[in-house]
């Protein structure tokens, strides 16, 4: 009987608790987020380029940008707001002709002032190294590259068949070139170094093969055609110089979008 009572006294004694959920799921998901946080930027910094456009070191001012134009004597009207390219008529104004040189702020401030939304590559860097080579980094519009940089000519499964490492490429993907060259009467000359993907370093023996240097040079030979044909600009020479990227040609005066 006491024996009886003693278990039963017990099991009131040690009720059974319900674990308090709330607090545990609030504390978990708050060092998950302080984990997730932590990894995303540990990743951004041993792959530069894999989450954000890696870093030159490059930065701008306004004074730059205007400093830009008016070494080119160039005036664009104001950005549009939304849309595509295909929706708006470029109308250039009459050409000038300019032997001047930037600098790599004035180079990186043309790249990112007064863009649209609809342009194909954004957050762009440009450093000019004094031993001639340049090194460029941005986030770029995959389609436009493949259509007009490589004439439509490759497929993104093709660039994934080739380089495996790559991946499943994005519409959107960060890029970083060292490149060295010049153009000499709209013709193009170039020496691909390095080139990286997402934060991947593309091999050499494909980025130097006879056949990329082949499909680059036609691919800027291409857009400077399209370009000069549109504009009447001519590009008589550009090289790096102490620096800096000197530019003697005829380029338009002024730029003004309108809506179709």
């Amino acid at each position: 009987m006491n024996e009886e009572k003693l278990i039963v006294e017990e099991q009131v004694v040690e009720p059974f608790k319900k674990p308090k959920m709330k607090g545990h799921f609030f504390r978990n998901l708050f060092i998950f987020l302080i984990v997730a946080s932590f990894v995303v930027i540990g990743f951004g910094f041993l792959f530069p380029g894999l989450l954000w456009t890696k870093s030159l070191g490059v930065t701008y001012t306004k004074q730059d940008y205007n400093s830009m134009m008016t070494k080119l004597a160039y005036v664009k009207d104001a950005v549009p707001a939304g849309g595509s390219q295909n929706q708006y008529n470029y109308l250039y104004g009459k050409t000038t002709h300019v032997e001047v040189d930037f600098t790599s702020a004035e180079i990186t401030s043309f790249f990112n002032e007064n863009r649209p939304d609809y342009y194909a590559i954004k957050n762009v860097q440009v450093r000019v190294n004094e031993d001639g080579t340049i090194e460029a980094t941005g986030s770029a519009n995959v389609d436009y590259f493949l259509n007009e940089v490589l004439g439509g000519n490759y497929s993104k499964d093709q660039i994934q068949e080739r380089v495996p490492m790559l991946g499943m490429l994005p519409s959107q993907v960060n890029l970083y070139l060292n490149f060295s060259g010049s153009v000499t009467n709209n013709q193009s000359s170039v020496t691909i170094n390095n080139v990286a993907v997402q934060g991947i370093t593309i091999p050499a023996n494909y980025i130097q093969s006879s056949e990329a240097v082949r499909v680059v040079t036609d691919g800027l030979n291409k857009i400077m055609q399209k370009y000069n044909t549109s504009t009447g600009s001519n590009f008589a020479r550009i090289a790096v110089e102490n620096g800096k990227v000197v530019f003697k040609g005829d380029v338009p005066s002024s730029l003004e979008r309108v809506v179709k």
